[in-house]
C-alpha cells in the first residue's frame, strides 16, 4: 500500500499517469485500491513492561476503544481480526544464549514471546471474524474491550533491557503461539516502550557486572553511534546518531527488517508496522551520581516519567512502506492509536482522503480535483482512467462518506465506477491526487 505524502508542485491535468504528476503547491496523497480487498488482519502489540511503563499502559487500555472505532468505521464494519499481545522482555536471552541474571526481571527467557493469556478468552489471542450472515466469530467472553484490557494488563515486571525486536520474531515464531498469524493475513506491529530496542545476539552482554544501569548503556553504546563525537563515554549532547550496522552485543537492526519483510509475499501491501516510543532527540550523554555515563532522557513528562532515544526502533520502522511513528512523550496515546488505527484502515479500505483535496475549479459544481488514476496490473500500468462526467467507464470520482471516512478531517473518499463491472482480481487502482498541506481544510 502506497501511503506516501510527497512534498512536490502543482500543475493542473486531472487525467494523466500517476508518475505524471507534480504540483506546484499542497502535497500528494497516493492511494492502491486492490480490486478485492483483503479483510483479514493479524494486529500485535508489543509492549514493553518494564518498570516505568504503568500510566503508558493505563492509557493504552483505555483508548483501546478509539482504535477499534477507527478499524470498526471502514466499510463492511471491523475486519476479520487475530488481536495479540506480547512483551519486550525476552529476560537475558540472547541469540547464542541465555545469561545467568539475578536482577530485576531479567533472568531466564522472561516472557519468551508468549502471547498474554486470560480466562476471558479461549486460546492465546483474541479472534474476532465474520460468520456469514452478518454475524461474528468470536473466542471471548464480554466486549472486545474488556478482552483486550485484560491481555494488555502486562504489567511492569519485566526485564529492563527491553528486546523490542528480537521479541517480535519470538512472538511470530514462537510454537505455543501457533494459528495467530494466518498466511494470507494482513500483518500489523505495534511497538510500545519508552527505552530503545536491545535485541540481543550474544549473552556477553550481561558479563562482568550486575550493574543494570551499565548494562543498559553498553546496549546504547554498542548500538548507536554518532558520528560528531563517537566516544559516547564521555558527556555532552550528540547529533548524526544513527544504529551502528556492526554491533558487537547486538543483533543488527536489518536482521529484523528481513525476517518481517520474508514473512509475506508482498510486504508493501501486507505489512504494516507502528511504534509508539521515545523522542530521537535531543540525544546526549550524563554522568551519573556514581562517575557512570548514562544515556540522557529525550523527554521528561508526568513529574518523574521518562523516555528514552529509540534510534534502533525508529529505523526498523522506517524500512517498511506502511509505518506511523509516534511519540510516548506525555503518556496519552489517543491520538498515536488513532493514527495507528488509520494505518490499518487504509490498508484494508484505501480511499479515504486525509486532506481537502485541492479544487481546480471553484466556481463548477463539486470538486475539480487534481487526481491521476490508472488500473495497474503488478507494477505495469494497463489503462488510466479518467474523471467522471465525460461518459466514460470505468472513472473515477470524490464522494462525501461521513460514515465510513468520519475519523478523516475531510470525509471524502475516492471511488472507482465501473458500470457494475468487477476488475479482475490482479488489477490494481494506482491513484494520486493533489490536498492541501498538513491535513488542511478549506474554511
Amino acid at each position: 500500500m502506497r501511503f506516501f505524502l510527497l512534498a512536490c508542485l502543482l500543475t493542473g491535468c486531472p487525467d494523466r499517469t500517476v508518475s505524471s504528476l507534480t504540483p506546484t503547491q499542497g502535497k500528494v496523497e497516493t492511494f492502491d485500491l486492490p480490486a478485492t480487498a483483503n479483510r483479514d488482519v493479524d494486529i500485535l502489540f508489543l509492549i514493553d513492561n518494564s518498570g516505568s511503563m504503568a500510566e503508558e499502559q493505563l492509557s493504552l487500555v483505555q483508548n483501546f476503544p478509539r482504535f477499534m472505532s477507527v478499524l470498526q468505521g471502514i466499510q463492511g464494519g471491523l475486519p476479520n481480526v487475530h488481536v495479540g499481545v506480547a512483551t519486550s522482555s525476552l529476560g537475558a536471552k540472547a541469540t547464542d544464549g541465555t545469561a545467568t541474571v539475578l536482577f530485576g526481571g531479567c533472568s531466564g527467557a522472561g516472557d519468551d514471546g508468549a502471547l498474554q493469556m486470560d480466562v476471558s478468552i479461549n486460546g492465546r489471542f483474541i479472534v474476532d471474524e465474520e460468520g456469514g450472515a452478518g454475524t461474528r466469530t468470536r473466542n471471548y467472553a464480554g466486549t472486545l474491550s474488556d478482552a483486550f484490557t485484560a491481555i494488555a494488563d502486562v504489567g511492569t515486571m519485566g526485564c529492563g533491557i527491553e528486546q523490542h525486536l528480537g521479541a517480535i520474531e519470538r512472538t511470530l515464531e514462537n510454537p505455543v503461539n501457533a494459528g495467530f498469524v494466518r498466511q494470507n493475513a494482513k500483518l500489523a506491529v505495534i511497538v510500545i516502550g519508552d527505552e530503545d530496542d536491545c535485541s540481543l545476539a550474544h549473552k556477553s552482554l550481561f558479563e562482568g557486572t550486575g550493574d543494570g544501569t551499565v548494562i543498559n548503556f553498553r546496549c546504547t553504546s554498542d548500538g548507536i553511534e554518532c558520528d560528531d563525537a563517537p566516544d559516547l563515554t564521555q558527556a555532552g549532547s550528540r547529533t548524526r546518531c544513527h544504529p551502528r550496522a556492526r554491533p558487537q552485543y547486538l543483533e543488527p537492526v536489518e536482521k529484523y527488517v528481513s525476517y518481517l519483510r520474508g514473512l509475506k509475499a508482498d510486504p508493501t501491501r501486507d505489512v504494516m508496522v507502528a511504534g509508539i516510543i521515545g523522542d530521537n532527540s535531543p540525544f546526549s550523554i550524563s554522568i551519573d551520581g556514581m562517575q557512570r555515563p548514562v544515556l540522557a532522557p529525550s523527554c521528561v513528562y508526568g513529574g518523574s516519567q521518562a523516555a528514552y532515544p529509540a534510534l534502533r526502533t525508529s529505523e526498523f520502522l522506517s524500512h517498511f512502506e506502511q509505518n506511523v511513528e509516534k511519540t510516548i512523550c506525555g503518556a496519552d496515546l489517543t491520538d498515536a492509536l488513532v493514527a495507528i488505527g488509520k494505518l490499518i484502515a487504509r490498508s484494508v479500505d484505501p480511499g479515504c482522503f486525509e486532506s481537502q483535496p485541492i479544487d481546480l475549479d471553484p466556481s463548477a459544481p463539486g470538486i475539480q480535483a487534481d487526481c491521476s488514476v490508472s488500473d495497474v496490473r503488478g507494477e505495469h500500468e494497463v489503462a488510466v482512467i479518467p474523471a467522471c462526467g465525460g461518459g466514460d467507464i470505468p472513472c473515477w470520482q470524490i464522494v462525501a462518506d461521513d460514515q465510513h471516512c468520519a475519523e478523516y478531517p475531510s470525509h471524502l473518499r475516492l471511488v472507482i465506477d465501473r458500470g457494475g463491472a468487477v476488475a479482475p482480481a490482479d488489477i490494481h487502482v494506482e491513484a494520486s491526487c493533489v490536498t492541501l498541506p498538513d491535513g488542511g481544510m478549506f474554511q
